[in-house]
């Protein structure tokens, strides 16, 4: 089979309503909602199964984390953007390039996906959409038969969970501007996959329950074992002010009774805020393995 670059293809609000239309979307939601299930009452640190190709791909996480200590950031103060995110930048290109593990015969499909994973070099920003990309990487690996069922709790919870680190670690040294960012009103300035499979890791809790976010000690002794403690003990700590001040999206979400309506709830939120937002989707590429195809295909949302 003859694999073809990916490339742009939503370039209207037209097209985006064109997209939701796609197999592509349906593989997508589809995919996401499987990582979901596979971790529901799922801790980060239980003992699992991690294939051999998802060890590789951990080695080479932990070394792109590792390759900012070769690019320091320049001693400019500046609010957003330090140059030297670009130079990072390169060097990750570069390394993904001669990574053996994404396959010689597949690699100009692979690689647009994994290297816009982790912010645009242009305008030294990260977001959403840059988190989709990573999914639409793995998805790809799905597609093609080298990650299976299997391999679900892994992606979440070492895989996916590494690549947050990671692209935290590129926010905060290079101080990366949340792209297309709704501001407070926004569930969040850089991700929403971690609080969507995060609160499924969270679903039939007794002790820790949706309004505990708002209780310290527990959020730093919790973090490192769900996604969703993670994820706000982290905006507390990178900003100033009480959660109804800084996310207030998120301070709502806290007044729930259960994190299965919470879970529910941010489903339905990642399709209508993520997959179908023009400012997130026009960046997002199409080729042989996810394709923009939409006469050929059914209402893709599946509700």
């Amino acid at each position: 089979m003859y694999f073809t670059i990916p490339v742009r293809a939503i370039k209207s609000l037209g097209d985006v309503r064109s997209f939701a239309r796609t197999k592509t979307l349906a593989s997508f939601v589809s995919f996401t909602k499987e990582l979901n299930a596979s971790v529901r009452g799922l801790k980060l640190s239980e003992e699992i199964f991690i294939s051999p190709l998802l060890q590789r791909l951990l080695k080479a996480l932990s070394c792109l984390e590792n390759t900012v200590r070769r690019c320091p950031p320049t001693g400019d103060l500046m609010r957003y953007g330090n140059v030297m995110y670009r130079d990072w930048h390169e060097q990750m290109v570069s390394s993904a390039g001669g990574a053996e593990w994404l396959f010689q015969t597949l690699k100009f499909s692979l690689l647009p996906y994994f290297c816009n994973s982790f912010g645009n070099a242009t305008r030294i920003d990260y977001g959403t959409g840059h988190e989709n990309f990573f999914v639409a990487f793995l998805l790809c690996l799905s597609q093609i038969g080298v990650v299976g069922v299997a391999d679900h709790e892994a992606i979440v919870t070492r895989v996916f969970s590494k690549y947050v680190s990671v692209t935290r670690r590129l926010q905060t040294l290079y101080r990366l501007e949340p792209a297309g960012s709704h501001g407070v009103w926004g569930l969040d300035d850089y991700y929403f996959l971690s609080f969507y499979w995060g609160a499924s890791q969270l679903v039939h809790q007794d002790v820790i329950m949706p309004c505990s976010v708002h209780d310290d000690g527990l959020l730093k002794s919790k973090k490192h074992e769900y996604l969703y403690f993670s994820c706000i003990s982290y905006i507390k700590k990178v900003k100033c002010g009480l959660l109804r001040e800084t996310s207030p999206t998120l301070n709502d979400i806290s007044s729930v009774l259960s994190w299965e309506k919470i879970n529910d709830g941010l489903c339905r939120m990642y399709l209508a805020e993520c997959l179908s937002r023009f400012p997130i989707m026009q960046h997002f590429l199409f080729g042989s393995i996810l394709t923009f195809d939409p006469e050929r295909n059914a209402d893709a949302r599946g509700e």
